[in-house]
């Protein structure tokens, strides 16, 4: 009895350590399929916390705001949509979802669709992998003709260089709108449905002196127990009650 228990014990480890255990991508996948969508949330979140490139990142957000919406929360689904389509910006189920869930919101669409939509939907048409690509070209593209300029001279060279300077300008553009996007260290998204006191301190008493919209993004700065102190984008700080904040960082 006791060698068949040990048999069994080691067949099981064998088969333990030959069978690669269940990502927490696919347990979400597995989960989201049996209609455990808080099981998939967070089995999602998990992998948010992994190492990831930019495109597989925009398709765990996507799957999470899925699954958010699927449990009735639509400003954090909105959020997972926002995030996935800034990756890819080419991911058209993510913009589809996205303005979806903004307009059952009652919110304005992501892309207005004037001007100011349009030029920026053209600087972050390119995914980032794109944009460094096409700015690494570019630069190197500018460089040899820096040097054979220098090298060889003539009017020809100089006006091939004025113009692979000027493409090197256009292919930095993107680039630098898009790492200015996602600079920030730890966004934070308003989660509450209405306006959000911005005050000078911690305390409820306190005056306020600005108020955060629904979905507006800050950047965190500080934290008290059930507080927060955020920067708005245009350099206000102040602190807010930390559970009218959404954050996508693990944990959080």
């Amino acid at each position: 009895m006791i060698a068949r228990a040990l048999l069994t014990c080691g067949a099981s480890l064998i088969l333990a350590l030959v069978t690669p255990a269940q990502s927490s991508f696919e347990r979400g996948v597995e989960a989201y399929r049996s209609g455990d969508y808080a099981g998939a949330r967070s089995a999602w979140r998990a992998t948010l916390a992994e190492e990831l490139d930019e495109l597989d990142r925009a398709r765990v957000l996507f799957d999470l705001g899925n699954a958010y919406w699927r449990l009735g929360e639509s400003l954090p689904a909105i959020v997972c949509y926002s995030a996935a389509v800034r990756l890819d910006p080419r991911h058209a189920d993510a913009w589809q979802n996205l303005e979806l869930a903004r307009a059952k919101a009652n919110l304005p669409p992501a892309d207005a669709g004037d001007l100011g939509a349009t030029v920026e939907r053209l600087l972050t048409r390119l995914r980032p992998a794109e944009r460094r690509a096409l700015l690494f070209a570019a630069l190197a593209l500018w460089s040899l003709v820096l040097v054979l300029e220098v090298r060889f001279g003539g009017a020809a060279l100089r006006a091939t260089l004025v113009a692979s300077s000027l493409l090197l300008f256009f292919a930095a553009i993107p680039w630098v709108y898009g790492h200015a996007a996602s600079a920030r260290l730890a966004p934070l998204w308003v989660s509450a449905s209405g306006g959000v006191p911005l005050r000078a301190e911690p305390l409820e008493e306190r005056a306020p002196v600005g108020e955060l919209a629904a979905l507006e993004e800050v950047e965190l700065m500080d934290a008290l127990p059930g507080w927060v102190r955020v920067e708005r984008a245009g350099g206000l700080r102040g602190w807010a009650r930390e559970d009218a904040f959404f954050s996508l960082e693990q944990g959080q």
